[in-house]
């Protein structure tokens, strides 16, 4: 086992954005609580964003996920 084996199968947050996203571009989400607490929203390109949980748009966005998979699945 070298370091190089110790590949990183999931992305870590370490710092996260506080901007808000926009939730069009948002396909999913991760809850992660290591080595912090946060949200990881995937977008339709692929790229993972570390946000703070406790943000109101987060919660929202979050949310509105949920729904549009939900809708999808009938």
């Amino acid at each position: 086992g070298s370091a190089g084996s110790q590949s990183m199968r999931k992305a870590r947050c370490v710092n996260l954005r506080t901007r808000q996203l926009n939730i069009q571009n948002l396909v999913k989400y991760e809850k992660h609580h290591l080595p912090l607490s946060a949200i990881v929203f995937i977008t339709r390109n692929g790229i993972r964003i570390c946000v703070s949980p406790d943000q109101k748009w987060v919660q929202a966005a979050m949310k509105k996920i949920d729904q549009r998979s939900a809708s999808s699945r009938n």
